[in-house]
């Protein structure tokens, strides 16, 4: 099997561009702090080309947002009303396949549809995940996603009809325990899993999402605030790596519970707001677990 043309992170960037676009109404909550520090994109630029346009004579050493930015927010006012209801969450892990066209016999449970793909399946990450899974379950999605294509050319065939969300395969994290690669040949979440074998048929992004929402949808707005429903969520994942960590075997859930110590210290000198702190540690577990969060609206 060889990898697909192009790169992870393409696939990963045009996905979730479309996945906020279209009728599945997720929506990455990073917007909300866009409005409060007045930029669209952060990164560390090692390209010269700007620096000399600047007259600089090498680039700017930068700067840490969560350490330098928090003290900005004690004297303004944090407009809960521009926060949005975390109770619906989405974490997906985009991946680039791999592709073949010679079908080993194990796996004629998918048909005599060509070619067939394949993602790996890191065993520390799906441990940490499927734990948070498990906790979350009835409140928060996490999935893998992956396209159901190889070419650059499809990618950017989809990219131009908005159709790659149409095209992807979205296996869940607890379908995938104990197994070590996701085969499959067609888009929604049909496939086989490495190492049993085994063929699932589960139900599509659309459904889950759909059925996350309307178990939702008798929940009282007053129940909790905005902050309080995304502090919970913050406390929840919590749990979830002090269970993973205590094993000892997990440095994934060390470092990230280290991270999210650092941001109670700088939050408690800076007196940031309970909500603006719970973001960042959701967002830090996502990012240690390479994970894009999005909310369900």
């Amino acid at each position: 099997m060889k990898p697909a043309e192009f790169e992870e992170k393409e696939y990963e960037l045009a996905l979730y561009n479309q996945l906020g676009r279209n009728t599945l109404r997720l929506w990455p909550p990073g917007q909300v702090l866009e409005s409060y520090l007045g930029f669209d994109l952060t990164l560390l630029l090692n390209d010269p080309y700007l620096w000399n346009l600047r007259g600089l004579a090498r680039q700017l050493r930068g700067f840490s947002p969560w350490h330098k930015l928090w003290p900005l927010f004690r004297s303004k006012q944090w407009q809960r009303s521009r926060l949005p209801r975390f109770r619906c969450n989405c974490f997906i892990q985009s991946k680039r396949p791999q592709v073949g066209s010679r079908l080993p016999r194990k796996l004629r449970l998918l048909g005599s549809h060509r070619p067939f793909f394949r993602f790996s399946i890191a065993s520390d990450q799906q441990q940490l995940l499927e734990t948070a899974a498990d906790h979350l379950a009835g409140r928060a999605l996490f999935t893998y996603a992956a396209p159901v294509f190889s070419k650059s050319s499809e990618l950017f065939r989809h990219m131009t009809a908005e159709s790659i969300v149409s095209n992807s395969t979205f296996p869940d994290f607890g379908t995938l325990t104990a197994q070590h690669a996701w085969y499959y040949n067609q888009p929604g979440a049909t496939g086989v899993a490495n190492r049993s074998f085994q063929q699932f048929e589960i139900a599509s992004l659309e459904a889950r999402i759909a059925a996350l929402t309307l178990e939702h949808a008798n929940v009282s707005e007053e129940e909790l605030s905005p902050s309080e429903a995304l502090g919970e969520l913050a406390r929840a994942l919590q749990v979830v790596v002090e269970e993973v960590g205590a094993a000892g075997e997990q440095a994934r859930a060390a470092y990230l519970a280290d991270e999210w110590r650092s941001i109670s210290r700088i939050s408690e000198n800076a007196d940031v707001p309970p909500a603006l702190v719970s973001y960042l540690q959701v967002e830090t577990f996502a990012v240690y677990c390479n994970l894009k969060w999005l909310t369900i609206v």
